[in-house]
C-alpha cells in the first residue's frame, strides 16, 4: 500500500493572501448591505412622502406582507409576527406556540421542559412566544420589502394621475401612439395611457406607432387600477380647441367660436363672431397668409375648413353657413321641430355626453337659390345644407326659384279651388235626396214614412209630413246653395284676373 505524500502547509504568503481576499470580499459584502440599507431605506421614505404617512405606519404594512411571506416560505401556521428594523436591515419572526408534553407540530407547538428554559412558571396548556427567525430569512424579507414599496409606489402613482387627469375630460392633449389593440389603439399622454376607440378614429388617418398627434379627452373614469382615460380624433371639440390654441384673439376673448359642426376627416364648418367690433373675425382665424389656419389643417389631416361670420339674425346666418353658394332669399318658418346640434350629428347615439354639443329647436328655413347654384348649395352627397343645418339649428330646405314659384301656384290654386269643392259637395247630396224624394210627386202627397222623416231630419229640413213639403224644402235648399255659390264665383273672380 502507497503511503501519501504529506501535504505541504501552506505559506504565509499563501495565508496573508486568502485572508486579504476573505477581507475584500466582506467589504464587498458590507458595501452591498449598507447599499440595500440605504436604497430600502429611501424607497420607504419615498413612499412616506409620495402617500404623506408615517415611516412607522409603512413599516407596519411591510411588517404584515412579511408574515406572509414567512408562512408562505416555510410554511409557519398560528401567530405569527415579524420585526423590522429597516435602518439595520434586519428582520426577526417571532411565533406564538403551545406548551404541551410531547411535540407533534414544531411549528405551533414547544416541549414543556424547553418552555422552561424561558419561564419558570409555564404550565401545559399555555402560549409561549419564540423567536423562529430562519436562516437566509433577511434575504426573503428584503425582496418582499421592495415588492410591497413597488407596489406602494405604483398605488401612489396612480392616485396622483388619478388627481391630475379627473377634471381633464373636455381638454386636448399631446398624444403619442404606443400599441394596437384590437382596432383600438393605445396612446400616451403625458404620465397616463388613454384609450382612442375605432370609433373615434377618423378612417382616412393612419395611426403609426410613436406618431405625436392632437386628442381630445372624452371622459376619465376612476378604477381601481388607475383612471380609463377615452380620446377622440372626431370630436368637434378637438377643432374648437385647435382653433385657440392657434388663434390668440380666440384665447383672449376677443373672438367667440359660436358654433362647430364637423363630417371627420372631410369637411368642417365653423361660426365665428368678435366683441370688438373693429376686428375681422374671419380674418383673425385665417392669420396672415393663411397660417393660422394652415396649422389647423395639418393637423386635421387637411380636412377642409368653412369659416363662416355668426349672425343673431337668422336669415343672414344661415346665408352665410351656405356659402359658398349663393341666396337669392330665405324664409323662416319657427316650428317646434326636431333637434339639430350645432356641434355634431343630432343622430349620434354613442351613449356619452359630449360637452361640445348644445341643442337648438328652431324651425324650417326655405333657402331659395337660382339653377347654377342649387348643387353647389347642397353639396356633394349633401355634405353643405346638411353641416349648415347642423351650425345654424335650423332644418333647411333648398329650393330653386322655379320650384318655389310652381309650389306657390300650386297653392294658390288650392285655395281658389276650396269653395268650389264645397258647392259640388253640396250638389251632390242635394242629387241624391232628389232620387229619393222626386219634385214631380202627385197631387195627393202620400205621408212620409218613419225612415223618410229621419232622413229629412238629418239632412236639416226639420218635422215633415208629407213628401210635398220635403220636395219644397229641397228646392229652396237648392236655391239657396246656387245663389251661394254665385256669390263666391264673383268674390273670387278678381284672384284669377
Amino acid at each position: 500500500m502507497a503511503l501519501k505524500a504529506p501535504t505541504k502547509a501552506p505559506t504565509k504568503a499563501a495565508l496573508a493572501k486568502a485572508a486579504a481576499t476573505a477581507a475584500k470580499n466582506a467589504a464587498k459584502l458590507a458595501e452591498r448591505l449598507a447599499e440595500e440599507r440605504k436604497d430600502l431605506m429611501d424607497a420607504f421614505k419615498r413612499v412616506a412622502e409620495e402617500k404623506n404617512i408615517p415611516v412607522s405606519a409603512l413599516i407596519s404594512s411591510v411588517e404584515g406582507s412579511l408574515v406572509s411571506a414567512y408562512k408562505k416560505a416555510y410554511g409557519g401556521t398560528g401567530a405569527v409576527r415579524v420585526e423590522a428594523d429597516i435602518e439595520n436591515k434586519e428582520f426577526r419572526v417571532f411565533a406564538q406556540k403551545l406548551v404541551v408534553q410531547r411535540v407533534l407540530n414544531p411549528n405551533t407547538e414547544i416541549a414543556w421542559r424547553d418552555a422552561r428554559l424561558q419561564r419558570a412558571d409555564i404550565n401545559l396548556g399555555d402560549g409561549v412566544e419564540e423567536e423562529v427567525t430562519p436562516a437566509g430569512f433577511g434575504r426573503i424579507a428584503a425582496q418582499t420589502a421592495k415588492q410591497v414599496l413597488l407596489q406602494k409606489l405604483r398605488e401612489a402613482e396612480r392616485v396622483q394621475v388619478a388627481s391630475e387627469y379627473a377634471n381633464k375630460a373636455g381638454q386636448m392633449f399631446r398624444a403619442s401612439v404606443q400599441r394596437m389593440e384590437r382596432g383600438d389603439i393605445i396612446v400616451n399622454i403625458g404620465k397616463a395611457e388613454a384609450l382612442l376607440p375605432k370609433k373615434e378614429q377618423v378612417p382616412s388617418e393612419h395611426y403609426a406607432i410613436g406618431r405625436t398627434l392632437y386628442t381630445f379627452v372624452l371622459e376619465v373614469r376612476q378604477n381601481p387600477r388607475g383612471p380609463a382615460i377615452k380620446v377622440s380624433r372626431t370630436h368637434p371639440g378637438l377643432v374648437r380647441q385647435l382653433f385657440t390654441l392657434e388663434v390668440p384673439e380666440i384665447a383672449d376673448g376677443i373672438v367667440e367660436l359660436k358654433a362647430v359642426a364637423r363630417e371627420p376627416g372631410q369637411r368642417t364648418k365653423i361660426a365665428v363672431a368678435a366683441t370688438n367690433p373693429d376686428v375681422d373675425p374671419v380674418g383673425a382665424c385665417i392669420g396672415p397668409r393663411g397660417g393660422r389656419v394652415s396649422k389647423v389643417l395639418d393637423e386635421l389631416g387637411n380636412e377642409k375648413v368653412d369659416i363662416v361670420r355668426w349672425s343673431a339674425d337668422s336669415i343672414v346666418y344661415i346665408t352665410n353657413a351656405l356659402s359658398p353658394a349663393q341666396i337669392s332669399k330665405v324664409i323662416l318658418t319657427e316650428q317646434a321641430g326636431p333637434k339639430f346640434s350645432a356641434h355634431g350629428d343630432e343622430n349620434q347615439d354613442d351613449g356619452e355626453e359630449r360637452g361640445e354639443r348644445e341643442n337648438v329647436t328652431q324651425g324650417t328655413a326655405t333657402v331659395i337659390v337660382s339653377e347654377d347654384q342649387q348643387s353647389l348649395a347642397i353639396g356633394k352627397q349633401g355634405q353643405n345644407v346638411r353641416l349648415a343645418a347642423r351650425l345654424t339649428g335650423w332644418r333647411i330646405d333648398i329650393r330653386t326659384e322655379k320650384q318655389y314659384a310652381e309650389e306657390q301656384a300650386k297653392r294658390m290654386f288650392e285655395v281658389d279651388m276650396a269653395p268650389r269643392r264645397v258647392v259640388a259637395e253640396r250638389s251632390a247630396e242635394e242629387d241624391a235626396f232628389a232620387e229619393i224624394l222626386p219634385l214631380n210627386a202627385p197631387d195627393e202627397a202620400p205621408e212620409m214614412s218613419p225612415e223618410m222623416a229621419a232622413a229629412a231630419r238629418e239632412l236639416g229640413m226639420g218635422e215633415l209630413e208629407t213628401l210635398s213639403d220635403a220636395a219644397e224644402a229641397a228646392v229652396v235648399e237648392d236655391e239657396a246653395s246656387v245663389e251661394e255659390a254665385a256669390a263666391d264665383d264673383t268674390v273670387e273672380q278678381p284672384k284669377e284676373e
